[in-house]
């Protein structure tokens, strides 16, 4: 896993995506247009310590087919959430998934009642376009649930507060992945970032918690742990 999330990803409001698979390595390319859809690129899989723990979550389970990651799960699950216009993702391998995510209104995406995880504006003669993605807590599980429910267990498998709710900081989050699953895991989780890139449909003017950000493009570096945890609510903003 020493290896997962280090490629580059784009388009923030997919970070719980990301979250689901955070244990792969793999690429997402993304653009937002002018009417707020998008498209989406993944190609994603699983590393091998992830692999290893996902087929002993199985065993417990009492099933030993099927791919780890599995494309048919994840499109029943997207085509229904909101802010989701298509689904096409396929396994190409039992612990790779590649394919095209469609957005129909960005302002929409995985939002759960009147939990906002991601607010679109778009320009006007008298204000800038703005897109602002707010993640903590009490959003997060929610989230997670309009992707796959196997991801939330997955992920409360591994004890993160993402998905359980529970109010844990980085270092207590840490030692008890170190207790449960070993330190080479923990440690790994703790080294991860996700490399972010947002494309917007103009001349961004600021991007609140990127790295750096240029024409239409902002990019960020997120410690994985940060989105794992969530101690503080992970909160991001482009105005073009």
């Amino acid at each position: 896993m020493k290896r997962f999330l280090n490629k580059q990803f784009a388009v923030l409001p997919l970070l719980a995506i990301l979250l689901v698979l955070s244990s792969c390595s793999g690429n997402i390319n993304a653009q937002l247009t002018a009417d707020a859809s998008g498209n989406v690129q993944l190609s994603a899989n699983l590393e091998p310590n992830m692999i290893n723990l996902l087929r002993s979550f199985r065993a417990l389970g009492g099933s030993q087919t099927g791919p780890l990651l599995d494309a048919v799960a994840f499109n029943n699950s997207l085509r229904t959430a909101p802010g989701i216009a298509s689904s096409n993702l396929r396994n190409t391998g039992q612990e790779r998934i590649e394919g095209t995510i469609g957005i129909g209104a960005v302002g929409d995406l995985l939002n759960a009642g009147a939990d906002r995880f991601v607010s679109y504006q778009a320009p006007s003669s008298t204000s800038p376009g703005r897109l602002a993605i707010r993640l903590d807590r009490s959003i997060a599980p929610q989230v997670l649930r309009q992707i796959s429910p196997e991801a939330v267990e997955y992920l409360s498998a591994l004890a993160a507060p993402a998905a359980t709710g529970e109010a844990l900081t980085r270092e207590q989050y840490l030692q008890l992945v170190r207790s449960i699953y070993g330190g080479p895991l923990a440690d790994e989780i703790a080294a991860s970032r996700i490399n972010a890139v947002i494309t917007v449909p103009g001349t961004i003017r600021s991007a609140r918690g990127a790295a750096s950000h240029s024409g239409r493009e902002a990019r960020y570096s997120i410690p994985l742990v940060d989105l794992l945890v969530l101690e503080q609510p992970q909160e991001y903003e482009i105005t073009w």
